[in-house]
């Protein structure tokens, strides 16, 4: 295992095969795990993976505090590795009070039962050691070996869903199945990233408890951005779960996932080159710089038009044979949210490229606004006009945020040159 994870022939070309490995598993471990819960109990179990694993990532981008593209885009080691990953010790202590917060007022106030409150918090808590180890994997990114960090990320992967798959269809009860993979998930990551870290022994400096909070001072919008990105793309499936009912919440959640998997899949497009397009933009090579940002915008394009395409003829017929459940009847719904699909892939590619910039204090502006707009509304489009309204919502709101930042990529591009 330690020579498959240190070695690789050609970095580069290591780098992108295993960090696109890793992205496919991390996009589609909700697709495999919702293939045989749906099969099981499509009705109960599915809506509570559903709002648990929406609720998990949300806890996760609180933890990972918006720094990965900001860690990785260092090259003049401004911070300290030791500084990155104290603070993200520090972001981690936190999202574990505020997931036992949400969760224990919501079953206090009775809107979770004791089984999805306690499947929230184990999910929850394997989601947070994904979070703990992305400072890691920014570490190595940073230094240039995305490849190790691919390996290690797409070898946990894979084993966490074999075992969920596996412990689910034995025991056919959530919080087994969390518990357990939970467990395995932790012996993972201590392993594997003890094997990938031992060779990359960093400078060790006697910490300044100000540069710790000077970080997060820092990063706070990042953290902003990052965590109403979540809410965002997840913010369809929260109006949903306080209106309509467990059913109707697993159904969307089945036409909501393509989307979920493009907006992942669109990250093995640029996560390789975040470093990369760092040092072009501090030499001042723009005009290098526009053409990687117009060749990865296009490459995004095609990506998300073909995935359109596919929805329109494949994909209602796909998703019910995958799932065991008639989706015949939301094939609009599916085609408009693979639309915001694509949108939210771009959101993502200009927030990377602000970020490596140094404007990412811009972004607060454009997700606050989409967050406000579903806040007041979404709750209300759900209500009258059920899941074709708020999927058109959707889409209208990431469009909007989508063509935000690439005006602001623009502008900055115009002010650098």
């Amino acid at each position: 295992m330690r020579r498959f994870i240190c070695n690789s022939a050609d970095v580069q070309k290591s780098a992108f095969i295993w960090n696109t490995c890793a992205s496919m598993l991390n996009a589609f471990q909700t697709v495999f795990i919702l293939m045989l819960i749906s099969r099981i109990d499509p009705i109960l179990d599915a809506g509570i993976f559903t709002i648990a694993f929406a609720i998990a990532n949300l806890i996760m981008t609180v933890s990972r505090y918006g720094i990965r593209q900001f860690q990785a885009s260092d090259v003049h080691e401004k911070y300290s590795f030791q500084t990155y990953r104290n603070w993200r010790a520090v972001t981690t202590l936190a999202s574990i009070i505020v997931l036992c917060a949400y969760v224990g007022y919501c079953y206090g106030t009775g809107n979770y039962s004791y089984y999805k409150s306690i499947v929230v918090i184990l999910i929850g808590f394997t989601k947070i050691i994904d979070a703990f180890e992305d400072v890691l994997h920014g570490m190595l990114q940073q230094k240039n070996h995305l490849d190790i960090a691919g390996k290690v990320l797409a070898v946990r992967m894979l084993i966490y869903i074999i075992a969920f798959l596996t412990l689910y269809y034995i025991f056919q009860d959530l919080i087994i199945t969390a518990a357990g993979t939970f467990v395995i998930s932790l012996l993972l990551f201590l392993y594997l990233n003890h094997i990938a870290l031992e060779n990359f022994s960093s400078e060790k400096k006697e910490q300044d408890i100000k540069n710790i909070f000077r970080l997060g001072k820092e990063c706070f919008p990042l953290f902003l951005s990052s965590s109403l990105v979540m809410y965002i793309g997840n913010a369809p499936k929260y109006a949903i779960d306080t209106i309509l009912n467990s059913e109707e919440q697993a159904c969307f959640n089945y036409i909501f996932m393509p989307v979920f998997v493009i907006g992942l899949m669109s990250q093995f497009v640029y996560q390789p080159i975040i470093h990369k397009i760092a040092i072009i933009w501090n030499d001042g090579r723009i005009q290098e710089l526009i053409r990687i940002i117009l060749k990865q915008a296009a490459l995004i394009l095609v990506l998300t038009l073909f995935a359109i395409t596919g929805g329109y003829f494949l994909g209602i017929p796909v998703l019910s044979l995958i799932y065991g459940v008639n989706l015949a009847g939301y094939k609009n719904e599916l085609v408009i949210l693979l639309i915001a699909g694509g949108m939210l892939a771009f959101v993502n590619f200009f927030q990377m490229i602000i970020t490596v910039t140094r404007y990412q204090n811009w972004l607060i502006w454009g997700y606050f606004i989409g967050s406000a707009i579903f806040v007041l509304l979404g709750k209300y489009i759900v209500n009258q006009a059920g899941l074709l309204g708020i999927s058109i919502f959707y889409a209208l709101i990431v469009s909007g945020i989508a063509v935000l930042f690439a005006g602001m990529t623009v502008f900055i591009i115009i002010r650098k040159d």
